[in-house]
């Protein structure tokens, strides 16, 4: 957990590399930065590799990549409108957006794509597709994939990390819908169904 820029140590034993990890918070993102290696808990220092300064353990020769994470949000087409979630936590709690989260280890875009419609709206989806991959950018670290869903089927359900779900037209869109790509392709999908 991270609490007043540093990890708290977890209860897994003394010499889990996980009880070691500490973390300084970077004040600009409030991003995690190791100072630590997590594998041997050696100091970690900053070394040019391939061309960009990354994190390097000075021991193991770990190395902090420090690669984008991948990211889900489906456009779901229910009943003339497409479905929002109004957040629950933070960043942006009470603005609207689409449904979707972190990829889960070894799943695929798809099935994260379904997974986080179903978490948070109570929707089951099939048939979706890719439209788009896209970076926020900003010093946002991960990047987007943006679905479709062909079909959804079910009872709207604010999941747990919801405060509300909905579905709106072009003419009843929330005010506060976050985050600029969503809204960017929200306005896209519209135009789309109008030329439609």
């Amino acid at each position: 957990m991270i609490n007043a820029g540093r990890i708290e140590q977890a209860s897994c034993g003394n010499r889990c590399p996980f009880t070691l990890l500490q973390s300084v918070i970077t004040p600009r993102l409030g991003y995690p930065t190791l100072i630590i290696c997590p594998l041997c808990a050696s100091p970690v220092k900053n070394a040019e590799i391939g061309g960009k300064d990354r994190l390097m353990c000075v021991t193991c020769e770990f190395v902090n990549w420090d690669n984008p994470k991948p990211v889900t949000a489906t456009l779901v087409p229910y009943k003339g409108g497409l479905v929002l979630v109004q957040r629950k936590f933070e960043p942006f709690v009470g603005d609207w957006c689409l449904p979707g989260g972190f990829i889960e280890g070894y799943e695929s875009p798809g099935e994260s794509a379904a997974r986080e419609v179903f978490e948070e709206t109570g929707l089951t989806i099939s048939n979706e597709r890719l439209l788009q991959a896209s970076a926020p950018g900003h010093g946002i670290n991960v990047i987007i994939l943006f679905y479709e869903a062909g079909a959804a089927s079910g009872d709207l359900i604010a999941g747990d990390d919801a405060s509300d779900v909905g579905y709106f037209t072009k003419d009843n869109l929330p005010p506060n819908v976050c985050f600029a790509l969503h809204r960017n392709i929200i306005q896209e999908w519209f135009t789309r169904q109008k030329a439609n």
